[in-house]
């Protein structure tokens, strides 16, 4: 088996034209971390989906021995009207959004790189990538989306302490990464200090003050989570949030998006639109074989 070329460094921005261009002719995969910069409580930077997003996928990408991937350059802002009650909050509009998708995911493409995976660091940029994906694959465009929590999800919610079991906003979750992935010590100890004495919250921000009933989330509807200026800013458990915790979810995080990028490099997947039965088209694997992929 031939050991696949990698490039002298990860960061699409640091490299040459040319350099690019040998990553891509052996066989490279391009991953987009895309994030948001909205408020966070009165304890996180607004930053901190942003950070989260990159950190984490270029945490992933070394970790990938497989094939070379490449990090692009962090879309910083997203999809987030919903929090432009509180101060600091940069939001695209929908339709700038899916453009700005589309637009970097085409670059890419037409570079001459076969498998591009925007990894999503904000819920809410969640049903817009989804959407944007659907049209580009099926426009003939290798790209996929994944959030860097969900590939590691059963394994990391097990290990919060707080009152809310699963992933939120400026939540235990959020606040143990970056107590881990913040700039430095000083940071990490303003973020634990800010958030000590903060109650836990466990009704979605959708619902108005005093209301017990939740109709959205026991149907599965859907309903953006609205944080006016009335609210705290935050839902989940964020005092409960350790330095501990973030390193334990951290390696859980990042161990199970390595998997899933070495497992979508390996896949043979349907591209396009082909209406003879006979020639079906197919996104060849960027490597041979599933390693990887299964648990």
């Amino acid at each position: 088996m031939t050991t696949p070329a990698f490039p002298r460094t990860l960061l699409w921005q640091d490299l040459t034209s040319d350099e690019l261009a040998a990553a891509r002719d052996a066989g490279a995969m391009v991953v987009v971390p895309v994030g948001a910069i909205e408020q966070h409580a009165a304890h996180l930077p607004v930053e901190t989906d942003a950070r989260l997003a990159t950190m984490v996928t270029r945490m992933a990408a070394r970790r990938v021995s497989a094939l070379p991937v490449i990090v692009a350059p962090t879309l910083p802002f997203g999809f987030s009207p919903h929090h432009l009650s509180h101060p600091g909050t940069i939001s695209f509009g929908l339709e700038t959004y899916l453009a700005a998708l589309g637009d970097i995911a085409k670059s890419i493409a037409n570079s001459g790189f076969r498998r591009i995976v925007l990894v999503n660091g904000h819920g809410g940029n969640n049903a817009p990538l989804r959407s944007k994906v659907g049209q580009l694959v099926t426009d003939g465009y290798p790209v996929a989306t994944v959030e860097y929590w969900v590939p590691g999800e059963s394994r990391w919610i097990p290990k919060l302490l707080g009152a809310l079991k699963r992933g939120g906003h400026a939540c235990e979750q959020e606040t143990a990464l970056m107590m881990v992935l913040a700039d430095n010590e000083a940071e990490k100890r303003r973020i634990a200090e800010a958030a000590k004495d903060m109650k836990p919250r466990v009704i979605q921000p959708w619902i108005a003050p005093g209301y017990a009933e939740d109709p959205i989330t026991e149907a599965g509807a859907a309903w953006p989570p609205i944080f006016q200026a009335d609210d705290g800013g935050y839902y989940g458990d964020p005092a409960a949030a350790t330095a501990e915790t973030g390193e334990v979810i951290l390696e859980i995080i990042v161990e199970r998006l390595a998997r899933f990028l070495t497992g979508f490099a390996a896949a043979p997947l349907r591209l396009g639109v082909s209406r003879d039965p006979a020639r079906p088209l197919i996104s060849e694997p960027l490597i041979s074989g599933t390693a990887g992929a299964s648990s």
